[in-house]
């Protein structure tokens, strides 16, 4: 099985290539600025933002494997500051890359294949823990949500949209921890996901069969790894 990630060269999506090579699949990672090199994985340069070398991206994939049986899309980026000091740019910035760009991946890789599995990361907070200062993030994620639903529902392909809460991912740790500590009470986390619960879910995830019901809640209730199909 051949897989291709968009946006994996965090610790998140790095440590998922890892587990699915481990799982014999071969995989192919793209970046935009943080450069990695691994042994029997590939990266490869690639801006969510750039319909042709979104386009290039798949190309390559295919020329090499013939055929990408599954897509995940990781690409996003934030900009967390409060509403009223948002900008424009800002906020246009986070939704070309996290909404525009997984519309680009995803219409791109239906140009190719019509019986694969798509899996895009959003985020519970796309469904009910946005907040003021992630209002861009949020309304990205909600965005792809809906996105995913209307593919999985009109299109071949098995379009699955997976929402994790707050991830213990090196992001994570470098916030502030009072304000982290905050969040997870505010979105009632008792603990973060860990990234290899993460892993696991994904990989159980895109072995389902296609289903109407396809966005998948993964978050931590009374310590315990939670999922709901929603």
């Amino acid at each position: 099985m051949n897989v291709l990630i968009i946006g994996g060269s965090s610790d998140i999506g790095i440590s998922l290539a890892k587990y699915l090579l481990q799982k014999n699949y071969n995989v192919i990672v793209t970046y935009c600025n943080h450069f990695v090199e691994m042994d029997n994985i590939e990266f490869i340069k690639c801006d969510v933002k750039s319909e042709d070398g979104v386009r290039e991206t798949f190309k390559y994939a295919m020329d090499k494997y013939g055929k990408i049986d599954i897509l995940i899309n990781m690409a996003a980026i934030s900009c967390d500051n409060y509403y009223l000091d948002k900008t424009k740019e800002e906020f246009m910035n986070v939704l070309e890359v996290n909404l525009v760009g997984s519309f680009l991946i995803n219409k791109i890789y239906s140009e190719y294949i019509q019986d694969g599995v798509i899996i895009n990361i959003a985020s519970t907070d796309g469904i009910n823990t946005g907040s003021l200062y992630n209002i861009d993030y949020a309304a990205s994620k909600a965005g792809i949500i809906n996105m995913s639903k209307i593919l999985n529902d009109n299109t071949a392909n098995n379009v699955i949209c997976i929402c994790p809460n707050w991830i213990d991912s090196e992001t994570t740790k470098s916030m502030n921890p009072d304000y982290l500590h905050s969040e997870l009470d505010r979105t009632h986390q008792s603990r973060l996901i860990t990234i290899d619960e993460l892993n696991k879910s994904i990989y159980e995830i895109i072995n389902k069969p296609k289903d109407k019901k396809n966005t998948y809640i993964v978050d931590i209730k009374e310590d315990e790894l939670w999922i709901e199909k929603i």
